[in-house]
């Protein structure tokens, strides 16, 4: 039968998408060139950082508050439905620095979401370390985010897949998409690269950094661009924090079984998928310095991908085109925002077919 809805894209997005349709009983294929989650989605450090990302007041703010509250049933949810822990802890994220004047920085960066009544708590020195004891002795203080949060990207990409299939959404593996399929003004479908047609009522665009090379999707070219982050992933023996610490010059993401990633770089280099032996010093050195005891660990993974930059926000929801809809361009915030996307996605899919 002709599906409802073609998905663009195996990452969280995707997935998360077509989860949201399928518990609606709509007909939906995901048509991915690679494996679901093969890209950016697990690689990603799993940050939901809707405070600690946020430098002034916007409406990205709140979409991503609003977001980052939906985590919790997320996470509860995808466990009920595939016995999966996603690795979801509302662990708290520390932002630190290492003299006074840094300090009152970010404090002046981040105050004003209290007045808009979202919990930041200015820290001494003495607290920070008595949060997280491994923090260095030069740390002078910073600021925390209680309501902050983690997430294992690879567990979660697993756990979406599965729950998406068992749901009823089904996916297709190595369909690389050449262009929506456009009729009338109206997409109907796409077309592969291998010249096949498949028809659906609505296509929804979720092919992170690669969006804005589908052909038929309305963006301007480099509308959506890939940004590449590099992460180091040490192992220690036990967990050395239990919070998400940002610091100068990196990001510090233990994992319950004593893994820390070591994140992560931002560069527009195009589509060079590679690691670099400077970002590896560089990050090694910030980590080294704000948690001395990382010296010890033993080194693990490192790798790299793209994140989806888009100038000015995420792209979600309808388009100029009937039928064709976007779900891309959430650059460092694409698992935070994972669980909104589909919402609202899946919201505007629904209102159309009504």
């Amino acid at each position: 039968m002709k599906p409802d809805v073609l998905v663009i894209g195996g990452g969280i997005m995707g997935c998360a998408v077509a989860l949201e349709l399928a518990r609606a009983g709509v007909r939906v294929v995901v048509l991915e060139r690679s494996v679901p989650g093969a890209e950016a989605s697990s690689a990603a450090g799993g940050i939901l950082g809707a405070q600690i990302e946020a430098h002034a007041p916007s409406p990205a703010f709140a979409t991503s508050i609003e977001s980052r509250a939906l985590w919790e049933r997320f996470a509860r949810d995808l466990a009920e439905r595939t016995s999966i822990d996603v690795g979801y802890r509302r662990c708290g994220v520390l932002r630190v620095a290492y003299d006074d004047a840094a300090v009152e920085a970010i404090e002046g960066e981040h105050g004003w979401q209290r007045d808009r009544g979202e919990p930041v708590e200015r820290l001494s020195g003495e607290r920070a370390r008595a949060l997280e004891p491994a923090l260095a002795p030069e740390v002078a203080g910073g600021v925390r985010f209680a309501d902050d949060a983690r997430v294992d990207p690879p567990l979660l990409l697993r756990a979406v897949y599965v729950a998406a299939a068992r749901a009823g959404a089904e996916f297709r593996s190595g369909s690389y998409v050449r262009r929506v399929a456009v009729e009338g003004g109206r997409a109907v479908g796409v077309e592969l690269e291998d010249g096949t047609r498949l028809d659906a009522g609505a296509v929804v665009v979720a092919a992170g950094s690669w969006s804005a090379l589908v052909g038929g999707v309305p963006l301007a070219e480099g509308a959506v661009r890939p940004a590449r982050g590099q992460i180091v992933e040490l192992l220690c023996s036990t967990p050395p924090l239990g919070s998400v610490v940002f610091g100068v010059g990196c990001y510090l993401v233990p994992r319950d079984d004593g893994r820390v990633l070591v994140g992560s770089t931002l560069e527009f280099v195009g589509w060079k998928r590679e690691v670099t032996a400077r970002a590896v010093r560089d990050l090694l050195d910030a980590a080294l310095r704000l948690v001395p005891a990382l010296a010890s660990a033993q080194l693990g993974r490192t790798w790299s991908n793209f994140r989806p930059y888009a100038e000015g926000g995420p792209l979600i929801g309808a388009t100029e085109v009937p039928g064709l809809l976007l779900a891309t361009g959430h650059h460092r915030n694409g698992i935070l925002l994972a669980p909104v996307t589909a919402q609202r996605v899946a919201a505007a899919v629904l209102a159309a077919r009504a």
